[in-house]
């Protein structure tokens, strides 16, 4: 250990690390990767997370499934899929921005249930820029919707949001149990956002100025006689994802085997694969875990649990943990947040068993509503961000956090009544 760790205790400094990192996202002077990465850079300099304890800390698991979905859905961009797609919604849509808001919204809401809504996100927003470019529209409002729906899509089940696989499997959730106790609230809350939604995302918010300036490219797909192939494979990897605990497999592993079978499939593609990899979304989670990992090393999930136990909330504690659980999942990726606070769970549950599951699905809900805040709060909003600064339209932390707040509070307020009520 540094001399540094002496000094000042590695408890504060993972405190202040966290602290920087949010400082630096929310001025956004910095690619938010190097943001993150710097930060776990100095934590490791420092000594307050060793590099064994580093690599322990990254989930690698998000990481596969997040390359492997990247390259599937890239090779399917090639064969012209998401064009199609496009196609065949815009003929409903018929250049209606209400029409695209509720095909977005409802798809991706179902989708998400049965999908990672990170898979969901790479999946349908090839087919939304081709949308909204295609009506001129600016697609970010549009984006940000599909994020949100994605999220709390994503609450309702087992599979359908990467902090749901960590709870079940800490709480020792069948898929059934968990769908009975989210799928209604998750429900609720779907159903009061889709009043809200259209209210923030005015005519004035998808202005036909905000379009950059892009150069048409040709419409060269080089894998199109392997579409139909390619997307048998994808339909082996979502069944896959459904039959996750039954295969014993990590979405990681899946995501990667479907990614493999496909460019095995596809022939000598394998030069244009690093360009399907977001490598500064790869980069930023790498840091946020670690970042993360050194607050659980250093006895954070302890303290937590020491804390609300010294508070003796009582019958509010289901309410007080979904609030907490919310709070901080807006200011920090997530999935590495469920991760550090299933101890603090365990702990709790020790001492307050009459709440059965209730804790857990306080855990689960604030998580979902919470990732809604802000651009770092859902690792599907991260990846959002990514694919529009990828095609040149501005989203930053600020332009996001005046469309997530709004979403949260109401959210939230939502989500603390149905948790009163069942719990």
């Amino acid at each position: 250990m540094h001399l540094f760790s002496h000094v000042i205790q590695p408890f504060w400094v993972a405190l202040l690390a966290t602290v920087i990192l949010y400082v630096l996202l929310l001025g956004d002077w910095f690619h938010r990767a190097w943001a993150a990465l710097a930060v776990a850079a100095a934590l490791t300099a420092l000594g307050v997370v060793t590099w064994r304890q580093a690599l322990h800390a990254i989930d690698w698991n998000t990481l596969l499934l997040l390359i492997g979905m990247m390259v599937l859905v890239g090779l399917l961009g090639e064969a012209g899929f998401f064009v199609d797609l496009g196609n065949l919604m815009r003929r409903w849509i018929q250049s209606s921005p209400k029409r695209l808001f509720i095909a977005m919204y409802t798809v991706t809401a179902v989708a998400s249930a049965f999908l990672d809504n990170v898979t969901t996100v790479l999946l349908l927003s090839p087919a939304l820029f081709q949308i909204a470019e295609a009506m001129s529209l600016d697609p970010v409002p549009f984006l940000m919707v599909m994020v949100v729906a994605s999220n709390l899509g994503g609450m309702a089940t087992l599979i359908g949001d990467p902090p749901n696989i960590l709870i079940g499997t800490a709480a020792h959730l069948s898929f059934n149990q968990f769908v009975n106790l989210l799928l209604p609230g998750a429900v609720i809350v779907l159903a009061g956002m889709a009043w809200v939604l259209p209210r923030l995302i005015s005519q004035s918010t998808i202005s036909r100025t905000q379009l950059p300036q892009i150069a048409p490219s040709p419409e060269i797909y080089p894998l199109r006689p392997r579409l139909f192939g390619l997307l048998a494979i994808l339909g082996l990897t979502l069944v896959a994802f459904v039959l996750q605990r039954t295969l014993r497999l990590e979405a990681g592993q899946i995501a990667i085997g479907g990614s493999v079978l496909a460019v095995v499939y596809s022939g000598p593609r394998i030069k244009v694969l690093p360009k399907f990899v977001d490598w500064g979304t790869l980069g930023f989670f790498i840091g946020v875990f670690v970042i993360v990992g050194g607050l659980e090393q250093h006895g954070v999930a302890k303290a937590l649990a020491g804390l609300i136990n010294r508070n003796s909330w009582g019958q509010w504690l289901p309410i007080m943990l979904f609030f907490g659980s919310a709070v901080f999942s807006a200011l920090l990726d997530n999935v590495p947040l469920v991760a550090a606070a299933i101890p603090v769970i365990r702990a709790l549950m020790l001492q307050n068993p009459h709440f059965g599951n209730g804790l857990w699905v306080a855990l689960a809900m604030g998580a979902a509503i919470g990732g809604n805040a802000t651009i770092i709060g859902a690792s599907s909003n991260v990846v959002g961000q990514g694919l529009a600064l990828e095609r040149g339209y501005q989203l930053d932390f600020m332009r996001y956090l005046k469309f997530g707040l709004p979403v949260f509070l109401v959210t939230v307020v939502l989500g603390a009544g149905y948790i009163f009520v069942r719990f």
